[in-house]
């Protein structure tokens, strides 16, 4: 059964400047501002990306990114981006079966960009001493 579900599109590219543009992202951050995390940590960070996260608590995970996001490919681009993703990792506790319905499908597909899907079992023993 799915317990969590986890879903994000990323814009970015390396003249990309998100704080040009008014839009709800969760997280952003231009070319050339200090890395918090990862490998540019401490370090200029050499492209602009911005994400914009659904609630977990939203039903209508990709119908939600798709009418927060979409609306705003083109200020996007014309800000600089230029690589687009989506991102869904389903939570898991046991067998469970994920699909798409049409609507779905045809809404990912307008973004133009690729989707990665990542499944992650929950750990049954994490409260294990």
């Amino acid at each position: 059964m799915i317990t969590r579900t986890q879903i994000s599109f990323v814009a970015g590219g390396d003249t990309f400047r998100p704080s040009t543009i008014d839009a709800p992202f969760s997280e952003a951050e231009d070319p050339g501002t200090i890395g918090k995390l990862g490998r540019y940590r401490r370090v200029p960070v050499p492209a602009g990306s911005a994400t914009f996260s659904v609630p977990e608590s939203e039903k209508d995970g990709i119908r939600y990114l798709h009418a927060l996001a979409f609306p705003l490919m083109p200020v996007l681009r014309a800000a600089g981006a230029t690589d687009f993703f989506i991102h869904i990792t389903y939570h898991y506790d046991q067998q469970c079966a994920l699909g798409f319905d049409s609507e779905e499908l045809q809404m990912l597909a307008e973004f133009g960009c690729t989707v990665s899907i990542d499944c992650w079992k929950d750990d049954d023993d994490k409260n294990a001493a």
